[in-house]
């Protein structure tokens, strides 16, 4: 039967959505493994397929309510096909770049995604597999999700660094481009513009950061919820893209309570006839948390876990500044306030804008100094609130080639080389512009690195050795040994070492009494702890004693060959001569457990039965 005139045919896709959020609500159930993880019961038999059933029928909903939403505000999404191929083939070009300038050894945060897509890559693709990527949503904070869709590609084109950083350009960083341009979709090349405003949004990914994928969906929060004009619908996909920014990577967290604040604030203030869209935005988030992450809403937020677990990594607000400026550039922030005030005095339509978009960075900038320092992927929580104030000062025919001015000298800077600092200690002072630039990282000890790692391996010529690594910096760490040849592309010697892991950081890590079992032990000199040993004891303690050959260092002895790195690290080889005793590691589990009385459980030795 053909709709009357005036009536429009409902869309039968949010049907099928609803459809197959069912089948997988059935296929994946984890709404029982939420429970548990909660410590909550979650019965058997007639009560768990009940558990199962209300499962697939909670995904259902959400699948409908999503697909009904998007199919009425996908206008929002709309832009124009020409600056949508110039953004693809520009940032695939900085890509090509980056990856052809490279030579370095990828550690911690750069490799921590590329090692678990590598790792799914090597297992089974199934259902087994599926379960087991929707479940690390649930239970850990770098779940697999992000790095599942790059393993796929990881299957037919390869594992290096070139496939993973290719990937999380047109996976993650493109998307996000495409938000900056629905942002800005008034302006025909507009959202051109406004990205080339924000080099540092395209820079992260090429480090390795899938961190980029929750800048997107925060991006796309904010376009949903600044241009969605008064419709439900838009505000409850603002909530969905909110929630979904910290299941991806928990610290936007942050930045889902700063939007809340912000949006709440500018009720107040400017929007007062938004109300029934702001209790939607609100409504969404709190439904889509407690459906996606209830545990880490009740152990990290509620319970305080998140402040204490990253309270290592507060080194002070003297680095967050001089982290902000390295990628934003502090002249770059100076104008676009110095504008935004200007704006807000002589613009009085965009003075909701202007205030939510201040509000916003504030807030979340203020909330995350008071737990920790940042990291340069943290940075990512400011580009939505920057592009808002940027749209708001810029609108208007006045200023029509202000954006596109601003983004040539911002991006054409980030193409000149400059030196880059190993580590945030290494910043001098604020940069006025963006001090980053767009070609890879080359180490200068590369060649030095390579000999190390041949020295090592060729310990197990005869038989299989072990060793563990003492240090804990940009310079050296653990990660530099085990990632040193898929990050130089050097085919893996046979047989090789087998590098014992140690968590680097106290309260985050536990203590991995089996290092002392090793064969050797790899020691930097001067000790190593990017965090200072008074956050890195683990590390820290042992070192010394190896390095002095006192206390359980009376066990090792050195070997003659050294090896000089940058920054005066030379590394040094120990081979265990002897057993270290219970009384050795009771002695440093007393200096653990003094120093984190509420983490006795992590720093306790327990000698193994038998022994």
């Amino acid at each position: 039967m053909e709709p009357r005139r005036g009536e429009q045919k409902k869309p039968v896709w949010p049907y099928v959505a609803a459809a197959l959020g069912f089948l997988a609500g059935l296929g994946f159930d984890l709404l029982p493994f939420r429970l548990g993880a909660l410590g909550l019961p979650v019965g058997t038999g007639a009560a768990r397929w009940a558990l199962h059933a209300l499962s697939a029928a909670l995904t259902a909903a959400a699948a409908y309510v999503l697909a009904r939403c998007l199919s009425r505000e996908r206008a929002l999404g709309r832009v124009g096909r020409g600056q949508m191929l110039v953004l693809f083939l520009a940032l695939n070009a900085l890509a090509v770049l980056y990856i052809c300038t490279s030579r370095t050894v990828y550690v911690w945060d750069n490799a921590g995604y590329w090692a678990v897509a590598r790792s799914l890559c090597a297992q089974h693709l199934g259902r087994a597999q599926l379960r087991d990527v929707l479940e690390s949503t649930v239970t850990q904070d770098y779940n697999y999700l992000l790095a599942f869709p790059i393993s796929l590609v990881m299957r037919l084109c390869g594992e290096s660094r070139a496939v993973f950083l290719l990937c999380i350009t047109n996976l993650y960083t493109l998307p996000l481009g495409w938000g900056l341009c629905a942002l800005r979709r008034e302006r025909r090349w507009g959202g051109l513009a406004l990205a080339g405003c924000l080099p540092m949004a395209a820079y992260i990914g090429l480090v390795g950061f899938v961190d980029v994928a929750a800048c997107a969906c925060a991006v796309w929060a904010a376009v949903f919820w600044r241009r969605g004009g008064k419709t439900l619908s838009s505000a409850v996909l603002a909530g969905a893209m909110l929630t979904l920014t910290f299941v991806l990577r928990r610290y936007f967290f942050f930045y889902a309570c700063a939007f809340g604040l912000a949006a709440g604030l500018t009720w107040l203030v400017v929007e007062r006839k938004q109300g029934r869209r702001l209790l939607a935005l609100y409504g969404s988030v709190a439904c889509f948390t407690l459906y996606a992450a209830p545990n880490f809403l009740a152990d990290k937020v509620v319970g305080g876990g998140f402040r204490d677990l990253y309270s290592a990594y507060a080194l002070g607000l003297r680095y967050d500044v001089l982290l902000t400026c390295r990628y934003f550039g502090l002249a770059a922030l100076a104008a676009l306030l110095v504008l935004a005030v200007i704006a807000a005095v002589r613009k009085k339509e965009a003075r909701g804008e202007l205030l939510f978009g201040a509000a916003l960075g504030a807030a979340c900038y203020l909330a995350f100094v008071t737990v920790q320092t940042h990291g340069q992927q943290h940075l990512l929580m400011y580009v939505p609130a920057l592009a808002l104030l940027v749209c708001a000062v810029t609108a208007g025919e006045k200023a029509r080639w202000a954006p596109g001015a601003a983004a040539a000298v911002l991006t054409a800077w980030c193409l000149v080389p400059k030196a880059q600092p190993a580590s945030i200690q290494e910043i001098p002072y604020p940069s006025a512009l963006p001090s980053f630039t767009f070609y890879g990282p080359v180490r200068e000890d590369a060649d030095a690195l390579v000999a190390l790692g041949r020295y090592v391996d060729g310990l197990s010529a005869q038989s299989q050795k072990t060793a563990a690594v003492l240090s804990s910096s940009m310079v050296f760490n653990s990660e530099t040994l085990t990632n040193l040849w898929v990050s130089l592309n050097i085919p893996a010697p046979e047989p090789s070492t087998l590098i014992l892991h140690q968590g680097p950081v106290d309260r985050v890590d536990a203590m991995n009494w089996g290092i002392f079992d090793a064969d050797y032990l790899i020691v930097a000199d001067p000790v190593q702890a990017h965090l200072g040993e008074e956050n890195q004891r683990m590390i820290a303690c042992p070192a010394h004693d190896v390095l002095s050959g006192t206390g359980l260092g009376t066990a090792y002895r050195a070997l003659p060959e050294t090896f000089a790195l940058r920054a005066g690290v030379t590394v040094r080889v120990y081979e265990r001569v002897r057993a270290v005793t219970d009384a050795e590691k009771h002695a440093l589990s007393a200096v653990l457990t003094a120093a984190y009385p509420d983490y006795a459980e992590q720093y306790t030795y327990r000698p193994k039965q038998g022994e």
